[in-house]
């Protein structure tokens, strides 16, 4: 194992000469070749912006391994750096479908008063949410809630999407016939909870910032949430078809938001102006499932700004 980590770290592509920064996400091929071909089995930094942090990885966890090939600031580069830049002026903070932590872990580094909670159903996810919160100092400060977010208190099916040798970013619960192409390895059965009743039942009256990442069921969670939303904490939520979109933008219009696509390609903000998701999809978004930012408080947009400018500025 020595052996491989050492030929991965010497091979990683933001070490070599002559290379230039790029964004990355764990969809990007490079980061799948990459990993394919160098595997990695160990501790990987992560770095954003000033803010360091360590994440483990057994040659698994697709968020890590973009850091580890591409470097500082390389994961959803745009959205990530929005993130940091309010999270650090926030005192209470959600990151809901946390997966490994790095939205919530770089909130608490970046706020070390705030109160924040990480809320992800996947038992073996969860598992290594725990190393890394105990590796950068968070446990346990940062609290972790073990369930599903949804509209009423019960019980869903929570359909993994990959096997063994990955963990999980894709843990849906949309049924799999909702679903032609995709064939589930194992479902398992989780309890699952509105976020206002989640919230309140960990202490959290209102939040700041939330970052909403549920593979599908958007609507659900946000449907879950009203009383949450009612203080208009900002959030990043992603959001997979116009459909669901549409569903979404009904729920935050209602509670006076603006919306924008967070374009982590670009490196830019797409507002949403109320016309027709089908054609703004078409026209904007297309097949890419991307992250939005929600606001009301136009400090919180202006801090969302100046984390993308910072980004802006590291390829020019």
């Amino acid at each position: 194992m020595a052996g491989l980590n050492a030929r991965s770290l010497a091979a990683r592509p933001w070490v070599q000469p002559g290379y230039r920064y790029r964004p990355a996400s764990q969809h990007d091929q490079a980061g799948h070749d990459f990993r394919g071909t160098h595997p990695y089995f160990g501790w990987t930094h992560v770095q954003v912006d000033e803010i360091d942090l360590t994440m483990f990885s057994s040659n698994d966890d697709g968020v890590a391994m973009v850091y580890h090939a591409f470097g500082p600031d390389a994961y959803e580069a745009a959205s990530v750096a929005a993130w940091l830049a309010i999270a650090k002026h926030s005192a209470a903070v959600a990151d809901v479908g946390s997966f490994t932590g790095l939205f919530g872990i770089s909130a608490q580094v970046a706020a070390p008063n705030a109160s924040v909670i990480a809320i992800e159903p996947n038992p073996a996810v969860r598992a290594r949410l725990f190393m890394n919160l105990v590796a950068n100092g968070c446990y346990p400060k940062l609290k972790v809630a073990p369930y599903a977010v949804s509209n009423a208190l019960g019980t869903l099916s929570l359909h993994v999407a990959w096997g063994p040798d990955i963990l999980d970013t894709g843990s849906s619960l949309n049924a799999p016939q909702n679903r032609p192409d995709w064939l589930p390895i194992r479902t398992e059965i989780v309890t699952a909870a509105p976020l206002d009743v989640i919230l309140a039942e960990h202490g959290f009256a209102k939040l700041d910032l939330i970052k909403i990442d549920v593979e599908g069921v958007e609507a659900m969670a946000l449907a879950g949430a009203r009383k949450t939303l009612a203080a208009q904490p900002t959030l990043f939520l992603e959001v997979q078809g116009h459909e669901n979109f549409a569903a979404c933008y009904a729920i935050l219009a209602a509670h006076g938001y603006r919306v924008s696509a967070i374009d982590d390609e670009n490196l830019r903000l797409i507002p949403y102006q109320g016309s027709s998701a089908a054609e703004w999809f078409s026209e904007n978004v297309g097949a890419r499932v991307m992250n939005y930012l929600c606001v009301a408080r136009s400090e919180h947009e202006e801090m969302a700004r100046h984390g993308l400018a910072r980004i802006q500025a590291k390829i020019r």
